[in-house]
């Protein structure tokens, strides 16, 4: 609704305008004033958003009151009205800036036409104006929170710089949290378009683009909750305070609200949440350290199951629940760092790409709720479990085939098989040929084959030996197989290799 004011000496024009207004603007509130000095008075008591003036008025005439306005720093729209059709005062009104010049008698429709423009032009101004309010006071309340040591006189004077007025009833503050589409400054809107007929509300994003309301209504987030869980594509929680009387407390309240939406991650059921129904809780500062320590250390064993009924005593949802929300988040840093941080500091650095969840584990809240978090927690000990019990296995097959390889580096030149090998390193003959394949690359024999033929090229480059002598030094008895070995590794005849190489 806009306040109107209408000025001019004949009563008959002044009474003929504001029918004309009332019949099209039913809602607007019209004065009236019948010289300029009354106008002038009725403005600064008024503050109307329209000022429709006559230019010719005994006293105080409209280009002088336009004038006073100015120098008074009156901020209004106005409308020029003359009986004369005189460009001279077109110009002076012009140049005070004003919004139109209508010829008596004053025609409807372009009475009309000028009022639509003012107003369209008042409503932009005034959605700028409350724009750049709530960009202002969105930064402040936020300086306010992030401020460790801001003195309650501060916050005072910037609750008076921001037009917030005290709440002589007391105030809660609510943080809003969408796992939805929309989010921060959309949501924002949203919540916005919802309050719009809520004086005592203010709504504001805070540092994690999070909607958080100061109200002095309680039921304002009932009522939120309300509406936008009708929509299917919004799943909401509301984290709420406790009533606080003074609105310096501000940063206090706000925690309690951080707080209460914190429980929504045991609490996943209940989509509003109040501080009141989750303080108080004990700090647990005995944590089951030895408890994560076996199931450190029975990682890789096969003891599965027993990890897993472990892991389940450290996440006691009972004593979770019964203490404060801070023992979770201590029993979370232990198990990273007694576990995950000590497991990959032994593997190297490299291990983490086979663990994506890794770096997830790191703060529980990455998770929608305890129970998502648990089972992300028990999958990872598995794997790492799974990891380690390879890890084991290949370290095992490694010290074998270690073992293996020196002894047939040693024992070449004997009559040596596959057998002899696998029953000197205690394996099982059809095992021990698979893994040996599997680790070196080729079958016992060509391996053999390898060894040999690698020990002879030696003797025959740097010693007089018959070839005869070489083949029994190197393990054939015959020495036609010796040269068909040879031939088959090398490609040329054990005499063509002592010839080519002198």
């Amino acid at each position: 609704m806009y306040k109107v004011l209408i000025a001019d000496d004949e009563k008959n024009i002044r009474l003929g305008v504001q029918a004309m207004i009332k019949r099209e603007y039913p809602d607007f509130e019209t004065l009236l004033a019948a010289d300029g000095q009354e106008a002038l008075e009725r403005i600064i008591e008024h503050k109307p958003d329209i000022v429709i003036t006559d230019i010719k008025m005994p006293g105080l005439d409209g280009i002088q009151l336009i004038k006073e306005l100015q120098q008074k720093e009156i901020q209004t729209s106005l409308v020029i009205l003359s009986g004369y059709d005189d460009f001279t005062y077109a110009k002076e009104a012009i140049k005070h800036r004003v919004k139109e010049y209508l010829l008596k008698p004053v025609n409807r429709m372009e009475l009309y036409k000028t009022l639509n423009m003012i107003i369209e032009e008042l409503e932009t101004s005034q959605k700028m104006t409350y724009q750049h309010m709530d960009e202002y006071r969105a930064s402040q309340l936020n300086y306010i929170l992030l401020n460790p040591n801001i003195q309650k006189e501060v916050v005072g004077e910037l609750y008076k710089k921001m037009k917030i007025e005290s709440y002589p009833d007391g105030y809660y503050v609510g943080i809003i949290e969408s796992d939805g589409e929309v989010e921060g400054a959309d949501f924002l809107a949203k919540i916005n378009q919802l309050l719009h007929s809520s004086k005592d509300c203010i709504p504001f994003l805070d540092k994690d683009d999070r909607v958080t309301i100061i109200s002095a209504d309680i039921e304002i987030f009932s009522l939120l909750k309300q509406q936008l869980g009708m929509e299917r594509h919004l799943v909401i929680t509301i984290g709420i305070s406790e009533k606080e009387q003074d609105i310096r407390e501000l940063k206090k309240v706000y925690e309690q609200a951080v707080t209460a939406l914190k429980y929504h991650f045991l609490y996943p059921q209940r989509p509003l949440i109040l501080y009141e129904k989750v303080k108080g809780k004990p700090d647990v500062s005995a944590l089951p350290v030895d408890l994560i320590n076996k199931i450190s250390n029975m990682l890789g064993t096969e003891r599965e199951n027993e990890i897993k009924v472990n892991l389940k005593q450290v996440m006691d949802f009972d004593v979770i629940t019964n203490s404060s929300l801070s023992y979770l988040e201590n029993l979370n840093r232990e198990i990273n760092e007694t576990i995950f941080k000590g497991f990959f500091k032994r593997l190297g650095e490299e291990s983490i790409a086979t663990f994506e969840l890794l770096n997830k584990m790191a703060d529980i809240y990455n998770f929608n709720n305890f129970h998502e978090y648990f089972h992300a927690l028990e999958d990872l000990l598995m794997r790492i479990h799974e990891y380690n019990k390879q890890l084991k296995s290949l370290y095992s097959e490694q010290k074998y085939m270690d073992r293996a390889i020196a002894y047939i580096r040693e024992n070449y030149h004997k009559d040596l098989n596959l057998a002899v090998v696998a029953n000197y390193i205690s394996l099982n003959y059809s095992y021990f040929s698979h893994m040996f394949k599997e680790y070196i690359g080729k079958n016992f024999v060509d391996y053999l084959k390898m060894v040999r033929v690698e020990s002879a090229k030696k003797l025959l480059k740097e010693t007089d030996f018959k070839i005869l002598e070489i083949s029994e030094m190197v393990g054939y008895k015959n020495p036609k197989q010796f040269a068909r070995v040879f031939r088959e590794v090398e490609g040329i005849s054990p005499k063509e290799y002592r010839e080519k190489n002198g």
